[in-house]
């Protein structure tokens, strides 16, 4: 009898266990459908807090900025401090003495700098907010010096880069909820900044221009969604405003600006006698507020260069070869290739045949802008990224490819695969934070191709390999 009873309640805790199991996707689920902001802002909390934390550890040029990201900055002191052009007191402090030996100086007498001033003016808020309180300290009489390199200028500067790539992840959020649930929107994002490159940069190095370039085309994506298929005049001016933007920060983005234009070239058939003058119209009013944007860029370019010296524009014109891009390696390659360090986006992409079903033209453009992105990646002589956490050179496609993304979810959710979901999508940022691992510690290297080992078992490797180091620390 007493046998029987035990049975019985050992089988009455086995389905409560298997409930409770079964239930756990619909919990996360429900949470994400309730508070789908708060899930992302819990995010932005915990970037800020890995950013805060790992500012003491030692860097390898000396500065919270860091390779590419130390142009970017350099912007901010020689504009706003010394209201100049000329980077040679910059550069010192920024960047190593070889590196600093090695860069050109222009007809002009000025050091280069090929970099755009979007990041700088993104920035420009958070530097002034760092720069007021250092006046306020050495007011207070704190020995700190006004020159915006130190610690001081550089770490309220940085949050506000990972501030501007939570604010893109809130956009990448509202143009998956144009088509789909709050929770599947959330989702959406939540996998686009744990299982991409995108954690990498706004957490480790924010000061590369990644996270501002994300805001800046989830920013233009979301208002083309918003202004589709046809904007006003007023509509146009904005779009413009934040096209001339997206240019400001990564010149390369500009791809994207073509999508309203397809858009509106697609609506054009169904009236074409009124709809001609309104296109051109809206194009030329386009075109003519992004251009005025970005003349300031122009502007600095040409008086960094001089007379008789090239501008970065025209330098790079030999960087690309267009008619052989290396479009397979930019995706497949074990030199930093996107799906095979992002899985996760392989995914993405083909969630936009079921982004097709739901909206065509919608799909089909945001298709066409993934694969312009990619021609002008893979036409490019650095299309790896140098040292590189996975895809970077493609963050500026991660919100198109939310969509797609979001698309999938979508759909095998409506199936009854919810717990498919929350088991891959574990699996997609376990492989991502274990890769960060890899990358911030050494483990693979960060310019160079990795092998197919290191993709896979070398991950375990490194768990044995720091595990054996944290049992000898305690010896």
């Amino acid at each position: 009898m007493v046998t029987g009873r035990q049975d019985l309640e050992g089988a009455r805790a086995m389905i409560t266990f298997a409930g409770t199991r079964r239930n756990f996707g619909n919990r996360v689920w429900d949470q994400l459908e309730m508070h789908p902001v708060a899930a992302l802002a819990g995010l932005y909390v915990f970037c800020v807090a890995v950013f805060l934390a790992t500012i003491p550890l030692p860097r390898a040029d000396g500065q919270l900025t860091g390779s590419d990201g130390s142009f970017y900055y350099a912007y901010l002191p020689t504009l706003v401090l010394d209201h100049d052009l000329d980077f040679r007191d910059e550069y010192a402090r920024l960047l190593p003495e070889k590196i600093v030996k090695r860069l050109h100086v222009t007809s002009a007498g000025r050091y280069s700098n090929k970099y755009g001033i979007g990041c700088a003016v993104l920035w420009m808020p958070f530097f002034l907010t760092g720069h007021l309180l250092a006046v306020g300290l050495r007011a207070a009489g704190c020995e700190i010096a006004l020159d915006g390199i130190g610690l001081i200028y550089q770490v309220p500067t940085l949050l506000g880069s990972i501030t501007y790539g939570f604010a893109g992840i809130l956009l990448i959020y509202r143009a998956c909820r144009r088509f789909f649930s709050r929770a599947t929107g959330a989702a959406a994002a939540i996998l686009i900044w744990l299982a991409t490159s995108l954690i990498y940069y706004t957490t480790a190095e924010p000061s590369m221009s990644h996270a501002c370039s994300l805001f800046a085309v989830a920013l233009f994506i979301e208002l083309w969604l918003a202004f589709r298929p046809a904007p006003t005049c007023r509509q146009w001016v904005i779009l413009g405003l934040s096209g001339g933007l997206l240019a400001l920060v990564r010149p390369q983005d500009a791809t994207w600006l073509a999508l309203p234009v397809l858009d509106m070239l697609w609506t054009l058939k169904a009236s074409v006698r009124t709809g001609f003058r309104r296109c051109l119209q809206g194009f030329t009013v386009f075109g003519l507020t992004a251009g005025m944007v970005y003349v300031p860029q122009l502007a600095i370019w040409h008086a960094l260069a001089g007379p008789s010296t090239p501008t970065a524009i025209t330098q790079a014109r030999h960087l690309f070869r267009w008619t052989a891009p290396k479009i397979v390696p930019v995706l497949f390659s074990l030199h930093h290739g996107l799906f095979l360090w992002h899985p996760v986006l392989l995914l993405a992409a083909a969630g936009f045949l079921f982004l097709y079903r739901k909206n065509r033209s919608v799909a089909f453009l945001l298709v066409v802008g993934f694969v312009m992105q990619l021609f002008v990646i893979g036409a490019w002589h650095g299309w790896a990224g140098g040292d590189a956490f996975g895809g970077r050179m493609l963050v500026s496609s991660l919100p198109a490819l939310a969509l797609g993304l979001a698309a999938l979810i979508d759909w095998a959710t409506d199936r009854g695969a919810l717990r498919t979901v929350c088991i891959l999508s574990g699996l997609f940022i376990a492989w991502n934070a274990l890769f960060f691992a890899q990358y911030r510690l050494g483990y693979i290297s960060r310019s160079g191709a990795i092998t197919f080992y290191e993709l896979t078992l070398g991950k375990f490797d490194m768990l044995t390999d720091l595990w054996r180091r944290a049992r000898m620390s305690k010896l």
